[in-house]
């Protein structure tokens, strides 16, 4: 603007191709930046909105991973209560002898294997939760406590434990480990 005042002089000019002349230099020069202004703008709102897009879908993704958790603690909760007619004994005790015995090593492995693979059900649940709980905590640590002292107030930490070690060692899974005593 600066030049073409130095230039041609700004004014009321009388004659309508003066006036012209100086709607058509504002509209070459301020068209173009208006517009690149605009694409910036514009680049800006995708980048907003693509980033609002993938924290809702982590978000949904931790709601489903949660409720996940619970529908599996709901199933795992009577199995863990059942009585196991070969061992006249709740399957969650079962699985705390197991935990205790210092003994528990490769000679009684096979033994553990076999025992616990009638209850397979059990052990995929266990996993389950666990798989559950390791995306929680590497999206959000906060809820993925939350989530760990829910599961851990409604089994036991011992319990909890014991379930870690007892199904790595008769499934040979290699999940993580949420719980240790």
């Amino acid at each position: 603007m600066s030049i073409y005042y130095y230039q041609f002089g700004i004014g009321f000019w009388s004659d309508h191709t003066k006036w012209a002349e100086l709607g058509s230099f504002f509209g070459g020069i301020l068209g173009p930046i208006f517009a690149f202004f605009t694409l910036l703008y514009l680049a800006f709102q995708v980048e907003m909105q693509w980033k609002e897009s993938k924290a809702a879908r982590i978000e949904s993704e931790v709601n489903n991973r949660e409720n996940y958790i619970s529908t599996n603690l709901q199933i795992l909760m009577p199995k863990l209560s059942a009585i196991d007619s070969s061992k006249n004994a709740p399957m969650a005790e079962i699985i705390l002898r197991m935990h205790r015995d210092e003994n528990l090593d490769k000679d009684n492995l096979q033994l553990i294997k076999l025992g616990l693979s009638a209850r397979a059900e059990t052990l995929v649940v266990w996993v389950n939760i666990a798989a559950a709980l390791s995306y929680l905590k590497a999206v959000d640590e906060n809820r993925y406590l939350n989530q760990l002292t829910i599961v851990t107030v409604q089994i036991g930490q011992e319990l909890c434990s014991a379930l870690d070690r007892v199904v790595r060692l008769a499934t040979d899974i290699n999940f993580e480990h949420h719980f240790q005593v």
